[in-house]
C-alpha cells in the first residue's frame, strides 16, 4: 500500500518506484532492488522504515544468490511447497525454530547450515547426525555443563566479552565423549570446524541467550554424563591445554572451516 509522500524540495507529491543499485556487501560486489518514493523533477528518494526492512533483506538475499545459500523467499517458497511449518523445518535441518525464522527474514545463514536445509529439503533429516541423537539443543543444559565444569576446573565461565573460545572446547569434548560413550551428546548443540578449532555453531547468536538461561530449567545430568564432564575436567585442567588439544584433533583438521562436524567423528578424537 502507498502512502502520500511529498519532496523535500517542495516539488509536490513523490512517487512509488522500484530503483535497481549496485554495492558491495561483505566484499561481494552486487545488484538489487527495493522500493523507494522518488520525485521525479529533482530525484530525491525517500523510503519507509518497512521499506528500508525490505531493502536490507534484498541486499541479503542478493549476496546469498551470489555465494550460492538459499534466499529467504526461497526457504519460504521450498518449506511451503512441501507444506512444512517453520518448525517441521527446524526438526528435519536439525536446528531450533528461531534459526528458521531468522534466515526466512533476512539473517545470513552459514554454508554449512545451508547444506543441512538443502538436504532436510530433499527429505534427508539430518538432525541426529548433528545434534547427537538429541531432538534439538537445550541451552539451558549448555549453561547447566558449563557450571558443572565450573565447579570441577575451579574457572569461570561464560564471562563477560568471552566468545566461548575456550568454553566451547570443553562443552565440545564433553558432548562428543558423551554420544562416543553413552549413545547421545549431553547438550545437543551443532559444532562447526573455524579457524580457532571446534566451536558450537552460530555461536555469536547463542553466547547471550545462554548467559540469560536458567540451568535450573534443564533436565538433570545423569552420573554417565556427569562422569563425561569429570574426565573432560580431569583431562584438562586448564583453558589453554583444551583448546591446544582441540587444535590437535584431526577431526578438525581435515575439515573445511565453516562445515558441520557430525558426531560420528567422535570416535577419531585422540585426546581424551
Amino acid at each position: 500500500m502507498s502512502v502520500d509522500i511529498s519532496c523535500p524540495n517542495d516539488h509536490g507529491e513523490m512517487a512509488l518506484r522500484k530503483i535497481g543499485k549496485e554495492t558491495i556487501f561483505k566484499g561481494e560486489k552486487i545488484n538489487y532492488q527495493f522500493d523507494t518514493y522518488v520525485c521525479d523533477e529533482c530525484g530525491a528518494n525517500i523510503g519507509t522504515i518497512k521499506q528500508a526492512a525490505a531493502t536490507q533483506n534484498a541486499i541479503a538475499d542478493a549476496y546469498r544468490k551470489k555465494i550460492g545459500l538459499l534466499t529467504g523467499e526461497e526457504i519460504k517458497r521450498k518449506r511451503a511447497k512441501l507444506k512444512w511449518s517453520q518448525k517441521n523445518l527446524s526438526e528435519m535441518a536439525g536446528v531450533g525454530i528461531a534459526s528458521i525464522k531468522r534466515w526466512e527474514n533476512g539473517i545470513l545463514q552459514t554454508k554449512s547450515m545451508d547444506r543441512a536445509l538443502r538436504s532436510a529439503f530433499k527429505g534427508a533429516m539430518v538432525g541426529n547426525r548433528y545434534t547427537g541423537n538429541r531432538t534439538a539443543i537445550s541451552i539451558p543444559r549448555i549453561k547447566l555443563v558449563m557450571r558443572a565444569f565450573e565447579k570441577e576446573l575451579g574457572l569461570q565461565f561464560l564471562e563477560e566479552g568471552d566468545k566461548l573460545l575456550f568454553d566451547g572446547k570443553y562443552l565440545w569434548y564433553a558432548d562428543m565423549l558423551a554420544f562416543d560413550r553413552i549413545g547421545k551428546s549431553i547438550t545437543g548443540s551443532h559444532y562447526a570446524a573455524l579457524p580457532f578449532g571446534p566451536q558450537l555453531n552460530n555461536y555469536s547468536e547463542l553466547i547471550d541467550l545462554i548467559r540469560e538461561a536458567d540451568e535450573a530449567d534443564a533436565e538433570p545430568l545423569t552420573d554417565e554424563e556427569k562422569m563425561v564432564i569429570v574426565r573432560v575436567a580431569a583431562t584438562f585442567p586448564t583453558k589453554r591445554m583444551v583448546y591446544d588439544a582441540a587444535h590437535r584433533e584431526v577431526v578438525w583438521k581435515k575439515m573445511n572451516k565453516g562445515d558441520l562436524i557430525p558426531y560420528t567423528a567422535a570416535e577419531e578424537l585422540t585426546e581424551v
